[in-house]
């Protein structure tokens, strides 16, 4: 299938504004094309006469123009194994000679001769491997010749000394009543998406774009007006639109027989056997695994595997699967997708299934869902067989290590889709597991989905590290759990410290009810609408109550549309003392029973600032009246209008009764499971009952303990500082 003297790139998505192919051909005569490139134009509708006489051509030109070479040497006829001029090259040393005459004239063009070979499907004697190299073949009678051409030795004295020249060749005039628009066949002045496919195909082989094909129909030939066909992407469209192209143009679900020859040949060049056995199982050939770009073996594809490549449509973006040129999670659920199509038993390719093997896969694994261990190492760890096999499946580098560059906001939509409208009964039993484990249940999922999950009331670094890593699996991260608010639970200084004794300069901890349904916020608790507003309830509760409180606007307004500012945002008088204090409000849960907001006010830090005390009760008085800037807020209105306020204790617990109980965990932590048998021990009678070799105490106690001695502690500083 290869046109033996086509070096332009036969991308199908090249642009093109001009016609440069065209000068490959002007003067060359039709004998002298190669086998491929004559069958090409044949299909086209080109004949030898009408050719000859379209591109001013004649033989004694032709040897001059790029073939004749050295004074004696010429390039004959492409899948002959005689020449039409001279005599064949019959000595590896005339083949040396004629290879490094041609090296001398045509520098880089064609690889120089190596060593003798004997190929029974190659031309016998010196010659060239179409567009590839010179080589000389022992082999005396052979099967095959297409794709070689045979270095011919003529005499120059026939030629006046050496190869002659075309400045002085005149054209043959044309017939009589036959202009050149006559000349030209009907299948070259026709618009690409109006040729057949084998003309399509033969338009590619010759290396031309589609743009180029239109471009180059000379305003002599009267050609039509042709635009970009309706059912190929255009060269701007998005990466992922061509790969979607070229996988619907070459659909492996289809048989073999269905492809065109010349799109079979190219196949067989990348790999693919001829009788399409591995094609009608999706045995993909490692080729595919290659590099498009390098210098094989084993980094790049070969000479022949590109050209096979261009002419069926790929180029460097689409062969690596648009991995630089679109979003990782985007082409990870196109993945998960198809393999969602593959059923073990039934529906899944054979040549699938040795690659998923390859990984690891079983049977009962993929039908749980459970991925191999392989899964958790890095791509430059993988061992070869294991990386070619994850690449012949679809993955690349940044979707094999779950896409970990992406933006929060892009993986919490990938998140809600993937489980939108998803049934309980469509999961794999590792996913049911997973969300068992962060304490989700059928039941709940059938009630709301993904977002009913408990733990989504938790911080990340509240999950245990089996939670996060089941998390993780079923797609979510850090972000993505705490609606891509990171901040979320952090740096919220006094607002752990439990206090209910003090001063006006405490903490105030409160809840607000909203009399709303629950179900309006869970599924965005932590940002469900993210496509659109990327915030939370949580970002938007405690954004909208620090502006009631600290933007200075009207105590007493109602408008029309909201509080908003002539941008249309949410009106602020006093931006600044709002980004300097809105930290002070900070949520701690949001649960269901109407909708119950459990929050904090913290403490003032200068004598300047309003007190916790004086912001609660401000914060309840602006819920009494419609016009109050709460009640006005254009994100929080309609849940502030049908909200009430109510102090919570920090901690049931007095400062005495902490007090107690920090001496008793004290003497606690004095024993643990080596030493707690003297707690049975009567002192007065000196009666020892514990193993004298007993290992000593640990210093801290059991955990537990020591962990309550630290809430304690802290309960008890933060007492201090309050009174």
């Amino acid at each position: 299938w290869q046109a033996g003297g086509v070096a332009a790139a036969r991308r199908l998505q090249e642009p093109a504004t001009t016609c440069e192919e065209n000068g490959r051909w002007q003067n060359l005569p039709w004998v002298y094309l190669t086998y491929a490139e004559r069958n090409a134009w044949g299909e086209l509708g080109w004949s030898e006469q009408w050719w000859d006489l379209a591109w001013e051509a004649n033989s004694a030109a032709a040897v001059a123009t790029g073939r004749c070479f050295g004074g004696k040497f010429l390039i004959g006829e492409s899948g002959l194994d005689k020449c039409l001029v001279g005599e064949l090259v019959r000595t590896y040393e005339d083949c040396m000679n004629a290879s490094s005459e041609y090296q001398l004239v045509y520098p880089s063009d064609l690889f120089p001769l190596g060593a003798p070979v004997e190929d029974v499907q190659g031309t016998p004697g010196c010659n060239v491997q179409d567009r590839v190299g010179f080589q000389f073949n022992t082999a005396q009678i052979t099967g095959r010749n297409q794709g070689y051409s045979p270095i011919c030795k003529f005499d120059p004295a026939t030629y006046g000394g050496g190869c002659p020249s075309t400045t002085t060749t005149t054209r043959a005039p044309l017939p009589a009543g036959v202009d050149s628009r006559s000349v030209v066949p009907e299948g070259v002045t026709t618009c690409y998406q109006d040729l057949t496919v084998d003309q399509q195909d033969a338009v590619r082989l010759l290396g031309y774009s589609i743009s180029a094909w239109h471009a180059c129909m000379l305003p002599a030939w009267d050609p039509p007006v042709c635009p970009w066909p309706e059912n190929i992407p255009t060269p701007e469209a998005p990466c992922l639109d061509h790969i979607d192209y070229l996988e619907n143009k070459y659909k492996m679900t289809e048989p073999w027989s269905a492809l065109t020859p010349r799109a079979q040949t190219a196949f067989v060049d990348l790999g693919w056997d001829a009788e399409g056995l591995m094609w009608n199982t999706m045995d993909i050939p490692v080729s595919y695994s290659k590099p498009f770009t390098g210098q094989p073996p084993p980094t790049g594809l070969s000479k022949t595997e590109r050209e096979a490549a261009e002419f069926l449509g790929y180029t460097q973006d689409t062969w690596h699967r648009c991995e630089t040129q679109s979003e990782c999670l985007t082409r990870f659920a196109r993945l998960e997708k198809k393999f969602g199509t593959w059923n073990w038993r039934t529906m899944m390719p054979s040549g699938i299934q040795k690659q998923l093997m390859a990984l690891g896969w079983t049977e009962d694994s993929w039908t749980e869902g459970e991925p191999p261990a392989v899964y958790a190492t890095k791509w430059d760890d993988l061992r070869y067989p294991e990386r070619v096999a994850a690449s012949l499946l679809g993955y690349t580098r940044d979707s094999w290590e779950g896409c970990v560059m992406s933006q929060c906001v892009v993986r919490y939509n990938y998140v809600l889709a993937k489980y939108k409208n998803l049934k309980w009964s469509d999961m794999k039993l590792a996913q049911q597991n997973a969300w068992m484990l962060l304490e989700h249940s059928q039941a709940m999922w059938d009630q709301g989905g993904m977002m009913r999950t408990r733990l989504f009331s938790f911080r990340w670094e509240e999950l245990t590290p089996a939670q996060q890593r089941q998390a993780t699996f079923l797609g979510h991260d850090k972000g993505t759990w705490q609606g891509c608010n990171l901040e979320w639970g952090s740096d919220l200084n006094e607002t752990s410290e439990p206090v209910i004794y003090g001063g006006e300069d405490r903490t105030v901890r409160a809840v607000m009810k909203i009399e709303r349904p629950f179900s309006e916020i869970s599924g965005n608790i932590y940002g469900q609408q993210v496509s659109s507003m990327p915030t939370s309830f949580i970002e938007v509760f405690e954004r909208s109550v620090a502006r009631a409180l600290f933007c200075g606007n009207p105590e007493f307004k109602n408008y029309t549309s909201g509080a908003v500012d002539s941008s249309g945002n949410a009106l602020c008088k006093q931006p600044d003392e709002f980004e300097r204090q809105r930290r002070r409000i900070r949520v701690v849960s949001v649960l269901e029973g109407s909708i119950l907001v459990d929050f904090i006010f913290v403490r003032n830090q200068t004598a300047d600032e309003k007190t916790s005390l004086w912001l609660f009760n401000a914060l309840s008085k602006q819920l009494t009246s419609f016009a109050t800037p709460i009640n006005q807020d254009i994100e929080f209105s309609k849940f502030a209008r049908v909200a009430t306020l109510q102090e919570v204790p920090l901690s049931n617990w007095s400062p005495e009764e902490r007090e107690r109980a920090l001496v008793f965990e004290r003497m606690r932590g004095m024993y643990s499971v080596q030493n707690a048998c003297q707690l049975h021990t009567d002192a007065r009678g000196s009666v020892i009952k514990c193993p004298t070799g007993a290992a000593p105490a640990s210093r801290w106690g059991s955990p537990l303990g020591f962990g309550l001695l630290l809430a304690l502690a802290a309960l008890q500083m933060s007492g201090a500082a309050a009174r």
